[in-house]
């Protein structure tokens, strides 16, 4: 089995209420991620994968969904995003290692004292 740098874990639930992520963005956003990591060949470093409702779709527009970023030190980060919020993310959090603070969920963020 493949060892992965990072995990991208997308919500992509669709449920009937229709307020769901994979009811709003999330399928797009998931097959954008996967598209985006091809195009730079980091598909066997970068892990993408749906994930069961995170409870966050309260939170999200009508074009966005939840994501969770993984880094290989198992620290996690919570973000809101748009099917163009994507290419941010691969350049600036999964290329450079920086956290897209615009982008964060911040209902969602952990201060572990940094």
């Amino acid at each position: 089995m493949p060892e992965f740098k990072k995990h991208i874990l997308v919500c992509d639930v669709v449920r009937d209420d229709g307020i769901h992520c994979g009811n709003k963005g999330g399928i797009e956003i998931k097959k954008k991620f996967v598209e985006a990591l091809s195009e730079k060949s980091l598909r066997s470093e970068v892990y993408v994968s749906s994930v069961g409702c995170t409870s966050q779709h309260g939170l999200c527009e009508m074009s966005e969904g939840s994501v969770i970023v993984y880094d290989a030190d198992n620290k996690g980060t919570w973000y809101i995003v748009g099917p163009d919020d994507v290419d941010t993310i691969v350049e600036e959090h999964i290329i450079d290692g920086n956290t897209v603070k615009l982008l964060v969920n911040e209902k969602m963020k952990v201060n572990l004292g940094e």
